[in-house]
């Protein structure tokens, strides 16, 4: 970026948006940038794409049914979250002093300086929430104790990628031919941050409440009326669905004598389309009954849906998540 483009960033800063605001993404066409200078007045955006020549598409991708469910002041709000959570983790591991032996010299320095890194990205998460959900400039600055201008100048580019990333989902890496989302991952896919995060802050703060990070980003039903059944739902990798219902089986100390091995190749009569043709198998864990049910994913012959039901509690519920994350069809 120029300095007078610079300039032109840090005196108006980007536009105010409402919060709230629903999420809006382009249509199937594809829009490639070209390398050419652009013409007219200080257009910052067209500035920006012309130094760089990395190409944006704005064709559809995948997640914008489950993101138009959100605004866009709640996918801001989750990215926030999520950064949070990194940073609680990494602080929790930090306060660990049995492996102090086995770090080599200066290897706490490098972790706390780690840590400040992700607190970094948790304040810029932070002003990037507000303005969306309609913060001035002069009230983010009384709490960083600057001048606003300078807020917003420190902040401006940060919300310029924000916002370009609703225009370009999606960029090209250096081969062309990678697609590279733009998006923060917890606002690129929200249903499973949600997920997630929900399980995860019921894990380290024990608080009693299903939905603790999405309750408050979308609609849903009023505490206390939620079914007494907890499903989490995912895909498995057909290949990986015997180790995904062992390591359930472990995860919950099944008391069960199901042969897994048979339950996984049994899975290939059944059909996601048809509820008839699901596979149902009772697990007895410590903490109370579950039931996993298992069909063929019809769209993909190499994908399993599995749904895990009853998992109240919250450390089994993070496993299970896991689980999906690790032997699911983007591992």
């Amino acid at each position: 970026m120029d300095r007078q483009v610079q300039k032109t960033a840090a005196r108006t800063g980007p536009a105010p948006r409402r919060a709230g605001k629903p999420l809006e993404f382009a249509g199937p066409a594809h829009h490639t940038v070209r390398r050419t200078a652009p013409s007219g007045g200080p257009d910052r955006r067209a500035a920006r794409r012309w130094q760089t020549g990395a190409p944006g598409v704005t064709e559809s991708t995948p997640y914008d049914a489950e993101r138009s469910a959100f605004t866009r002041a709640a996918l801001a709000r989750l990215a926030l979250s999520d950064t949070g959570v990194d940073l609680a983790g990494a602080a929790s591991n930090l306060a660990i002093t049995r492996f102090d032996d086995q770090t080599g010299p200066g290897g706490r320095v490098s972790e706390a300086a780690g840590l400040r890194a992700v607190a970094d990205r948790l304040l810029t998460r932070a002003v990037v929430f507000e303005r969306e959900r309609g913060s001035s400039w002069e009230q983010i600055a009384h709490y960083l104790g600057t001048d606003p201008a300078d807020a917003r100048e420190r902040f401006t580019p940060a919300l310029d990628r924000w916002e370009r990333a609703f225009e370009e989902p999606y960029r090209l890496d250096g081969t062309g031919r990678k697609r590279v989302p733009q998006l923060p991952t917890a606002a690129y896919d929200p249903e499973t941050a949600c997920r997630r995060l929900d399980l995860s802050v019921r894990l380290r703060t024990f608080v009693r409440d299903e939905h603790p990070v999405s309750g408050a980003l979308r609609p849903g039903p009023p505490p206390g009326s939620e079914p007494p059944d907890h499903d989490l739902d995912g895909l498995v990798r057909r290949r990986s669905l015997a180790a995904f219902l062992h390591l359930l089986a472990e995860y919950a100390r099944d008391f069960t004598a199901t042969d897994w091995d048979a339950a996984a190749a049994h899975v290939r009569s059944t059909d996601e389309d048809d509820p008839g043709t699901w596979d149902t198998h009772p697990v007895r864990a410590a903490s109370g009954s579950l039931r996993v049910r298992l069909a063929n994913v019809t769209r993909d012959a190499d994908l399993v849906r599995v749904v895990v039901t009853g998992a109240t509690d919250a450390e089994l519920g993070l496993r299970i998540d896991t689980l999906f994350g690790a032997l699911g069809p983007c591992s």
